[in-house]
C-alpha cells in the first residue's frame, strides 16, 4: 500500500519535529514553516493530508485554510487545525466545524494518530503483543510521551504570552489613538473659535476705519 503524506504547516520548528517524529513510522512528513510556504508545498506535492495550526504570522490557520479550499485539488483534502487557543480559533469559526477536524494543544501521540487515521480512513497500525516490549523500550515510550506534552505545553504557554502582550499593546494604541481624536477635535474646535475671533476683530477694524474716513470728511 502505498504511504500518504501528510503536511504540517506549523511556525514552530519544535512542534513540526515533534509531529514528524510521532507521524515517521506510518507516514511521510513534509513540514512548512507558515501558512504561505504551507499552501506552495501544498499545491506542489498534494498531500493526502494536511495539519494545520491556527496561530500563525503571514497567513493565520483560517487564512491558509481558505486559500487551500479555493485551489481546485486542494478544496477536498482532510485538515486537521490544531491550536492551543481554541478560543480564538472559534471566534473566526464557529462551532461545530464542517470544513476540518480540530485538534486541541496539548494533544498525546495516541490521539493525533486517531485524527489523522479517521480522517483518511486508514486502519491503525498493528500494536505489539502483551509482553513483546522491553521494560526499557516502555520508559523509552513514556518519556516520548512526556517530552511531546511538555513541548506542546511550553508553546502553548508562550502563545498565550504573546498574545496577551500583543492585546495589551493594542488596547494602549486604541486608547492613545482615542486621546489623539479627542485632542484633534479640541484643536480643530480651537481653531474655529479663533477664526471666528479673527473675523471679528476684522469686522471691528473695518468699522473703526469706516468711523474714521466719515470723521475726517466731516
Amino acid at each position: 500500500m502505498t504511504t500518504k503524506t501528510v503536511l504540517v504547516i506549523d511556525d514552530s520548528i519544535m512542534i513540526r519535529k515533534m509531529v514528524a517524529s510521532i507521524l515517521a513510522d506510518q507516514f511521510q512528513v513534509l513540514e512548512a514553516k507558515d501558512g504561505l510556504t504551507g499552501l506552495e508545498a501544498a499545491k506542489k506535492h498534494h498531500p493526502d493530508l494536511i495539519l494545520l495550526d491556527f496561530v500563525m504570522p503571514k497567513m493565520d490557520g483560517y487564512d491558509t485554510l481558505q486559500a487551500l479550499r479555493r485551489e481546485d485539488d486542494l478544496k477536498n483534502t482532510p485538515v486537521i487545525m490544531m491550536s492551543g487557543l481554541k478560543e480564538q480559533v472559534t471566534a473566526r469559526i464557529p462551532e461545530p466545524f464542517v470544513d476540518f477536524d480540530f485538534i486541541e494543544k496539548p494533544f498525546e501521540a495516541d490521539a493525533l494518530l486517531s485524527h489523522i487515521q479517521k480522517a483518511l480512513q486508514v486502519a491503525p497500525a498493528a500494536t505489539p503483543e502483551l509482553g513483546s516490549e522491553t521494560n526499557t523500550q516502555l520508559i523509552l515510550n513514556r518519556l516520548t510521551a512526556i517530552e511531546t506534552l511538555l513541548i506542546q505545553g511550553t508553546e502553548n504557554l508562550i502563545q498565550r504570552e504573546v498574545v496577551a502582550r500583543l492585546s495589551g499593546i493594542n488596547q494602549r494604541l486604541a486608547r492613545q489613538e482615542s486621546r489623539s481624536a479627542n485632542l484633534e477635535a479640541q484643536i480643530s474646535k480651537l481653531a474655529g473659535e479663533v477664526e471666528r475671533h479673527t473675523q471679528g476683530l476684522a469686522l471691528i477694524v473695518k468699522e473703526l476705519r469706516h468711523i474714521r474716513k466719515l470723521l475726517e470728511g466731516s
